[in-house]
């Protein structure tokens, strides 16, 4: 078996083992209930991972480059209109640390993005 894809989000993993399904390529996740249950430990364990048969390698690669599977859209950044914008952990991470120590989470906003380029933070 080789990885074909690894995603942080089972969501993510599941779209490209449809687009392969589809395109005859039998795709299986690794690691999706791992990083469900323990979504502490997706970044250490590489997160979701999309595995296929080396004998269908090629095929795959077909149906990768024809464009027929979509990376996962990004929200343009309101202050400079990039595209490289991830979610902001921090609030999670605040969040899991507050739960250790406080043995409760504290409410942290969890619909925060930043863009990579300019910084600017935001909510949707």
């Amino acid at each position: 078996m080789i990885t074909v894809g690894h995603y942080s989000k089972p969501e993510d993993a599941h779209l490209l083992r449809m687009k392969l399904g589809a395109g005859g390529v039998p795709a299986y996740l690794r690691d999706e209930f791992t990083t469900q249950m323990y979504w502490f430990y997706s970044n250490a364990i590489g997160g979701v991972k999309v595995d296929i048969f080396e004998e269908d390698e090629q095929r795959a690669k077909e149906i990768l480059d024809a464009g027929d599977v979509e990376a996962p859209t990004t929200i343009p950044c309101p202050a400079c209109a990039s595209q490289s914008t991830r979610t902001n952990e921090t609030g999670r991470r605040l969040s899991f640390l507050s739960i250790l120590l406080l043995s409760f989470p504290l409410p942290v906003s969890r619909f925060k993005f930043v863009c990579d380029d300019c910084g600017h933070h935001w909510k949707e």
